[in-house]
């Protein structure tokens, strides 16, 4: 892999990594008994922010000649039907 390549995997990787933990931090302050429809609507934003940032990544992968598993190119397949819905938090 050549540097330039390997900027855009790491980048796609702390994509990944960032919108896990913004998730995490939600769902704890939700299992923590904060609960409000703002905290509710950020945290189905931040999961989704997870489903797209792992999908990017492996299109990124599948990109470069990896290939999956079966079994996580239908949970990829699905991730995007997920995330292509027009009701979400993140497509209003």
């Amino acid at each position: 892999m050549d540097n330039d390549r390997d900027h855009e995997l790491l980048a796609h990787f702390w994509s990944l990594h960032a919108a896990v933990i913004k998730r995490d931090g939600l769902e704890e302050r939700m299992r923590a008994g904060v609960l409000d429809e703002e905290l509710l609507d950020r945290s189905l934003a931040a999961a989704e922010g997870v489903l797209e940032a792992r999908a990017t990544l492996y299109r990124h992968l599948i990109g470069k000649g990896w290939t999956p598993p079966p079994a996580l190119v239908r949970d990829l397949a699905y991730d995007e039907i997920v995330l292509s819905e027009t009701d979400g938090a993140l497509h209003g």
